[in-house]
């Protein structure tokens, strides 16, 4: 048998031994803290109407704009992509989200009279309308002498000194388009550590429009009279000026708590209360308080289902009415095909109470003084967009109020019989939207 060579044997023996000290050095040193990023969550979703907490934001409005009866489905499609954005312990977190309607975006003729000197004047749907129907306050003389010049010839005194159609005078479009209805959400929270009680969040969040949403029928300091408006003195402010205002922002504050029992559904109440400088405040939201909770089936897996519940009630819909009750129960379920999802959503709204009221309807034709064509607040119904504005409706709303039996309350009583059975229809109760999304978290 050979011998090693000694000077290998040493050599490799002390390669060993610094090789051993080498790799005791470098465990003994602390590793450094990994560097947690934030995380991104993002969604974007086509829905078939803006619904929140039973409020049809465009849908309704709509049906406003188009002369249309209310549904229980309204096809007012819009793109809503958000954002949210976790601090590495996912104790803070940011939101973004956005509404950007998709169609009929462009302001629109709603009241359908063909003559005005401006949106939301006074003038005739037809010829030959009698004077006291379409401006029975005397607002606007050049309309009403062009409207008898046009229906019956008439050459006597000239108010507006002679018509051309380059003065403006016709058919005039209300701002009533979708584009309103567009705007971004900012909510800020933070989420505390878990404990035996659940967890505890806080927050405020913001919502500003890009356009003017002019659903008010109040009178901010910062809008501009209509005086040939229809209504007379009581509605120179009113919907269907161009320059009116209802709210550009408005914020909540908020806070949830999720339960610490059946975690599985992420039971969760949460309260909010709104508040808006605009319009003096009077049409901010109160309070408002919700259960909700959700249940994905097959986590973690290509295909999942998720259904979702909110109960929600009213505290005060706003300083104005100042109802309480139910205001929605919102029941959807998601299905998931990866990071694609498809939404079926349902609302109902019990406490209709809370909805038959002018500061959310609005009155009929935008006309405060019509307000006795919807006497009770209490009989979930409102005024019929479809019954109120044309050359159609309005001969018959004036031939109901031509009747004369000699008998004046006999009268009246009739004509409001006929006219709340010709132009009111019931508040729906259901609303149902369908959405399409895509999610993704980075």
């Amino acid at each position: 048998m050979k011998h090693s060579n000694p000077f290998l044997r040493n050599q490799t023996l002390s390669f060993l031994i610094l090789n051993l000290l080498f790799s005791l050095q470098v465990q003994s040193e602390p590793k450094p803290e990994e560097t947690k990023s934030l995380i991104v969550e993002t969604n974007t979703e086509i829905v078939s109407d803006f619904l929140w907490r039973g409020n049809s934001f465009v849908g309704e409005s709509q049906s406003r704009r188009n002369g249309a009866a209310y549904q229980s489905f309204t096809y007012a499609p819009a793109l809503q992509p958000s954002v949210n954005v976790w601090s590495p312990e996912k104790k803070f977190q940011w939101s973004l989200f956005g509404n950007f309607q998709l169609t009929n975006r462009d302001d629109f003729d709603s009241d359908k009279r063909i003559l005005q000197s401006r949106p939301g004047g006074v003038g005739p749907s037809y010829l030959g309308e009698e004077t006291k129907f379409y401006d029975p306050y005397g607002q606007d003389p050049c309309v009403e002498s062009i409207h008898q010049k046009i229906s019956t010839g008439n050459t006597g005194s000239d108010p507006c000194l002679g018509y051309s159609p380059n003065q403006g005078y016709g058919p005039k479009k209300e701002p009533n388009g979708n584009k309103r209805a567009d705007g971004l959400f900012f909510s800020m929270s933070y989420h505390f550590d878990p404990s035996s009680l659940g967890e505890f969040s806080v927050g405020i969040w913001f919502y500003n429009t890009f356009q003017k949403t002019p659903n008010s029928l109040l009178s901010p300091g910062t809008q501009k009279q209509n005086p040939t408006a229809s209504g007379g003195a009581n509605n120179t402010f009113n919907t269907n000026n161009p320059d009116a205002i209802s709210r550009l922002v408005w914020h909540e504050y908020f806070v949830h708590w999720q339960l610490p029992f059946l975690k599985k559904i992420k039971p969760t109440i949460s309260y909010y209360t709104q508040y808006s400088t605009e319009n003096g405040g009077l049409l901010a939201g109160k309070n408002y308080l919700s259960l909700s909770g959700s249940y994905t089936f097959r986590e973690d897996q290509f295909f999942r289902i998720m259904p979702h519940f909110n109960l929600g009630y009213a505290m005060g819909n706003n300083a104005v009415d100042n109802r309480y009750g139910i205001q929605d129960i919102t029941t959807s379920t998601s299905f998931f095909f990866g990071d694609f999802f498809i939404k079926f959503a349902h609302i109902f709204r019990p406490d209709l109470y809370l909805w038959d009221t002018n500061n959310y309807y609005g009155y009929a034709g935008g006309d405060p003084n019509k307000a006795h064509w919807n006497r009770s607040a209490e009989d979930g119904k409102v005024t019929n967009p479809s019954r109120v504005y044309g050359a159609y409706n309005s001969s018959i709303l004036n031939s109901i109020e031509q009747i004369d039996t000699g008998n004046s309350l006999r009268d009246a009583y009739v004509k409001t019989f006929l006219r709340e059975a010709y132009t009111l229809q019931n508040i729906p109760a259901h609303l149902f939207y369908v959405s399409l999304g895509y999610s993704k978290t980075f």
